[in-house]
């Protein structure tokens, strides 16, 4: 099973034809802006361009020694349009407009999208540290105009900002319902816009009739079967597709995988979660960042197998089910959720081993209502 999960995670397979990328974030500012008063803080800025650093704030002064593009220093303090700032235990003064703010170091994870060099500078020309792979985890120190510092596996560079993925982080949501499930959403206003809107239709609509079983599945529990025989002439007719397809669904019923209890909560689930994307249609979207939450499918009516999975687990939620989205951030992404039978995704429970590979790996977008890591 583990090399099965490993591979829809790694290469979206069934079920996502879309990129399912995480995150946005909006482009720093940055402007330098000199100054007139002294500044004591010890702020990290990260030089611009190739610069020199002198004894005192003029460029006539003594060249205390120089820095490369991209070099991460401390300042100390500015005065006009210059800056003190120490490097490796050395300090001097630079022009403020070779400086530019640096991106702390987070715990959130940043995804390669792409297999690429990682290089000294901002610029193809720069010298390539080392390459950097698909699905590799980094973290941002810096960002200079299309163009990104990471760290990865203790090698620091620039690589295209375009090449990484990240995270939404979801700091500004600060009331839940269930725990940390937020759904992907970036704010409180889109968290309660999509819990209002599916509380209302599943309250409305969940117990309905029209989502229980239909009648194909209950004539195959009675003992009757579609024929398999393309020679057949009933073959190709609605009746028999319909037996087929019941057959098909029950499959893990008969072997024992799962319970007709659990078969029949989740088949409730899912003609749900269908319906409500019929309601709020959403265009399926390749490639943009911007589409990874419910607030997407449900009120800009844009999606992929994030944004879908994310209005998939609210439903959950509300059914009483528990939880979880994985995958690698960048091209898929599948939902489990969690039954009498244990995790399960679709209608193949995980094993033990299978979680342990999960809770590893640390492929989450969502985490579970209780926590970070999925108890088998």
């Amino acid at each position: 099973m583990r090399h099965l999960i490993k591979a829809s995670i790694s290469f979206g397979l069934i079920g996502c034809l879309v990129l399912s990328p995480n995150g946005f974030v909006p482009s720093l500012d940055l402007t330098v802006q000199a100054k007139s008063s002294s500044v004591t803080a010890t702020t990290e800025r990260v030089t611009t361009e190739y610069t020199k650093v002198y004894a005192s704030r003029s460029k006539k002064a003594k060249l205390v020694f120089p820095l490369t593009f991209g070099t991460t220093v401390y300042q100390n303090a500015t005065s006009g349009s210059w800056t003190k700032i120490t490097y490796k235990g050395r300090t001097g003064w630079v022009p403020s407009d070779a400086l530019m703010p640096a991106v702390p170091s987070s715990t959130d994870t940043h995804l390669v999208k792409q297999t690429t060099s990682l290089f000294s500078t901002w610029s193809t020309k720069g010298k390539q540290i080392t390459m950097v792979r698909f699905g590799d985890r980094a973290v941002k120190t810096g960002e200079y105009g299309k163009w990104s510092r990471v760290r990865v596996g203790g090698k620091t560079g620039w690589l295209p900002s375009k090449y990484i993925s990240t995270p939404p982080s979801n700091k500004q949501i600060s009331r839940t319902v269930y725990g940390s499930h937020t759904y992907g959403v970036d704010t409180q206003a889109e968290y309660d816009a999509v819990y209002k809107r599916v509380k209302a239709e599943f309250d409305a609509k969940y117990d309905s009739p029209d989502f229980g079983l239909n009648e194909y599945v209950y004539r195959v529990l009675d003992g009757e079967r579609g024929t398999k025989d393309r020679n057949d002439p009933s073959f190709r007719s609605r009746d028999n597709a319909g037996l087929l397809s019941a057959e098909m669904s029950l499959e893990h019923v008969f072997r024992g995988d799962i319970s007709f209890n659990t078969y029949e909560k989740m088949n409730r689930v899912h003609r749900f979660y269908i319906y409500l994307s019929s309601k709020y249609e959403a265009d399926a979207v390749v490639g943009d960042d911007r589409v990874k939450s419910a607030y997407d499918d449900l009120f800009r009516r844009k999606t992929d197998c994030d944004a879908g999975a994310q209005v998939k687990s609210l439903v959950y939620d509300l059914a009483g089910i528990d939880n979880a989205i994985i995958g690698d951030g960048v091209t898929h992404a599948v939902i489990l959720y969690q039954v009498e039978e244990g995790w399960i995704e679709l209608d193949t429970p995980y094993t033990k081993q299978d979680i342990d590979f999960v809770n590893a790996s640390n492929v989450y977008l969502s985490y579970t209502q209780r926590g970070e890591t999925i108890a088998y």
